[in-house]
């Protein structure tokens, strides 16, 4: 893999994600900002939290909930400002906290100055996109009929995510200087690293048409190509190697193999918005249908594909708990607990959504909370070194009910979670109960209780 020994401080870190518009609002606003983040700093702390992932922070029209950046370097005045974002990170930095920010590499906000300037006629930034007097092929977008859209002066400009957010022409060596600059800018400031968002579109192979039998109409011309590939190692060989930071590649339809060759190229973990990790549509499906039997296989493909595979329970991109369960407050929170356990158990780098344990104000109080819950779950796990590095391997089980092991030297443990609403019979294994979503003196013999989670330790 790509990360050198000394780049992997990440690989033990809890992340946190943050969509800051909705996080904490500190002057009455009703808008999420930054100032909010920084009074929650110890209460991120208290939880457990080494790395806070923040949305999209950029300016923008908003019409792609901020990843339509309309300038890399600059802070969206409703959120703060510049210098709001440098306390944060001194702030964090202070109680042991690194931050991360989410880029949008493939394509700007139609609103960026260099767009502007490119329909106004200046040479140098009409090559940072695709322009054209006409449709230069058939490809689709990924949310449209077509890729192509008319500007006002009667241009036509690629924009495979939709018509606000013009592609960048990353074959122009400006363009790749250009986003490269702005990482070194806010890597310089304290930034700890990137999660970019689209990353498998953005390097083109040709303009020719595309065919017939594929996810999208041109989709063999720019998804996960090989210049795609090529950026990847260039900018990890003249920006991320050099700074050690924790670089998240996300990407629509990205295939296990692919990930891998990203990964070796220089990722150092990956984002699905389509195959087989937890963030896909199908597994929100599967969810929300509880079709446990597929997507207990889903979990288990994702565990033996990737090296570092990203495990949380939702996302930005996902729905929350309560869609599935309406007001059954009681199974929605033991059907979270045992997803969150699940999650935390699971080889990978754990992500927490913000929000994802809100109930009432002051959950930490609540010894049943979801947030008590989580708090005590990556305690647990900071503290096991089988939880922490040790290898994976599933165990027979009912279809509707994951048993699997986590093993490192001299502790074995194994992880049981029933994700039905009923008691399901299973063999258990290992000599004490040491962690579950009931208390430990409850524990049936030979049955799992609804929703249970539970941890037995085995001494090896």
């Amino acid at each position: 893999m790509a990360a050198s020994s000394a780049k992997k401080w990440w690989k033990n870190a809890i992340i946190y994600q943050i969509y800051p518009r909705t996080f904490c609002d500190s002057n009455g606003d009703n808008i999420g900002d930054i100032p909010g983040i920084i009074s929650k700093l110890h209460y991120l702390k208290e939880l457990g939290v080494d790395v806070i992932a923040l949305g999209p922070i950029f300016p923008s029209p908003r019409h792609d909930s901020g990843y339509d950046t309309s300038d890399f370097r600059a802070i969206d005045p409703d959120l703060g400002t510049m210098e709001d974002l440098e306390r944060l990170l001194s702030r964090a930095k202070r109680v042991g906290i690194k931050v991360m920010m989410d880029m949008c590499i493939a394509s700007t906000s139609d609103e960026h100055w260099w767009f502007k300037k490119a329909l106004e006629g200046d040479e140098k930034y009409i090559n940072y996109y695709y322009l054209s007097a006409y449709k230069r092929n058939n490809w689709r977008g990924l949310r449209s009929r077509s890729a192509w859209n008319k500007a006002e002066n009667g241009q036509w400009y690629l924009s495979i995510m939709g018509k606000n957010q013009p592609d960048l022409n990353w074959s122009n060596p400006d363009v790749y200087e250009e986003i490269a600059d702005a990482m070194r800018f806010w890597l310089d400031k304290g930034i700890a690293g990137f999660r970019l968002d689209t990353m498998n579109i953005i390097y083109k192979n040709s303009m020719a048409d595309g065919g017939f039998n594929i996810f999208v109409k041109g989709g063999e011309h720019y998804l996960y190509t090989k210049g795609c590939r090529d950026i990847i190692k260039r900018l990890n060989k003249d920006v991320w190697s050099k700074y050690k930071c924790f670089v998240i590649g996300e990407g629509t339809s990205i295939f296990p193999d692919d990930s891998k060759h990203f990964c070796e190229d220089g990722l150092d973990a990956i984002f699905f918005c389509g195959r087989i990790d937890s963030e896909s549509k199908k597994v929100q499906k599967l969810q929300a249908r509880r079709n446990n039997r597929k997507l207990i296989k889903l979990v288990d493909k994702g565990q033996h594909t990737l090296e570092t595979p990203i495990n949380y329970v939702e996302t930005g991109d996902s729905t929350s708990f309560a869609k599935y369960f309406g007001n059954d407050k009681v199974n929605c929170l033991n059907f979270a607990k045992v997803y969150t356990g699940m999650h935390l158990s699971l080889v990978g780098i754990p992500f927490i959504n913000d929000g994802e344990y809100c109930r009432d104000p002051k959950v930490e109080e609540d010894p049943t909370s979801l947030y008590t819950f989580t708090s005590k779950m990556i305690e647990f796990r900071k503290n096991s070194k089988a939880l922490s590095e040790g290898v994976y391997h599933r165990v027979a089980a009912p279809y509707d009910v994951l048993i699997f092991t986590r093993e490192a030297k001299e502790e074995r443990l194994y992880i049981y979670c029933n994700l039905t609403p009923s008691r399901r019979q299973v063999e258990f294994y290992g000599d004490r109960i040491v962690f579950s979503t009931y208390d430990l003196d409850s524990a049936e013999p030979f049955f799992l209780k609804p929703y249970e989670f539970r941890i037995i330790a085995s001494n090896i």
